[in-house]
């Protein structure tokens, strides 16, 4: 049997070490993908619990849901309180949105999960409360949720079935 030289030794070290950097690197982009699923998972779960509570919040509370359903009517209707009720239902409405916006885009929620975000903004923008609202407060937003509201979601069609709240029709 060959008795194997330093150089040898140092040829077969360098191989076991080009072998286990490459094990080691995918075992790496093994873990980044997994974490990534598990962080886009957890954002749309987040953004769906942010849709829920709104949604729970305004049906809790009869109040509220009548001074949304006036508002959203007939804006210059609501005297200052509700008014005041309106705008604040309705930009913890539109936070929420634009949160899904930018997770829709940035790939971390899914389009079939901003589907039905965009369904209901566009709901909300469609009528003419929503509209007055977004005109007097959508300079609040970032720049790209303000275009993508006022140039895209606002010039749409509402869809033929859209009754915001599911108690009026919306009125173009």
């Amino acid at each position: 049997m060959k008795k194997l030289s330093l150089t040898d030794l140092s040829q077969i070290a360098e191989i076991i070490g080009a072998v286990a950097i490459i094990a080691s690197l995918v075992f790496v982009g093994m873990q980044i993908r997994q974490n990534t699923s598990a962080i886009q998972s957890s954002a749309a779960q987040s953004v769906h619990q942010n849709f829920s509570a709104w949604y729970f919040s305004a049906q809790s509370d009869p109040v509220l849901l009548a001074v949304s359903t006036k508002g959203l009517q007939d804006y210059g209707s609501l005297t200052d309180t509700e008014k005041a009720q309106f705008i604040a239902m309705f930009m913890a409405f539109c936070s929420n949105t634009q949160d899904a916006f930018y997770k829709w885009r940035e790939g971390s929620l899914a389009p079939e999960l901003w589907k039905s975000w965009e369904l209901v903004s566009m709901n909300f923008f469609s009528t003419q409360g929503g509209a007055a609202f977004w005109d007097e407060r959508g300079y609040m937003f970032a720049d790209a949720f303000q275009s993508y509201v006022t140039d895209d979601l606002m010039r749409r069609e509402p869809h033929p079935k859209a009754k915001p709240w599911g108690a009026f029709e919306i009125e173009k």
